[in-house]
């Protein structure tokens, strides 16, 4: 290697751990929001069942989905309020302001 020359790893060299489970994420091909044109982008993501811890070298750790689950009266952004570890996909939002709640079994409804 010449002299000043800096050795660049490959994004495929990584081998980044979830911050989370401390695991070794495996590589995946994701499509990045907001981009006009998405193409597939190489990122890696945490090999432990439902984590949605994602990396990437440009934009470093992210969560994906994020999730979207706004109130239907105040256009606020609810909360995760409950989950059910004996039905793993079970959550229930809550409004902060009206309470209203949101589950992924029912549609939207107040208390």
């Amino acid at each position: 290697m010449a002299e000043g020359m800096a050795l660049v790893k490959s994004s495929t060299d990584l081998q980044p751990l979830c911050y989370e489970h401390h695991v070794l994420m495996r590589p995946v091909q994701i499509l990045l929001k907001g981009d006009m044109y998405p193409a597939p982008t190489l990122a890696y993501t945490c090999s432990e069942p439902g984590c949605l811890i994602h990396y990437n070298s440009p934009t470093g750790y992210f969560i994906i989905p994020m999730p979207d689950v706004t109130c239907p009266h105040h256009s606020l952004p609810m909360y995760l309020a409950e989950v059910n570890p004996q039905n793993r996909s079970f959550r229930l939002w809550r409004c902060p302001q009206c309470d209203a709640i949101h589950t992924n079994e029912e549609s939207l409804s107040g208390l």
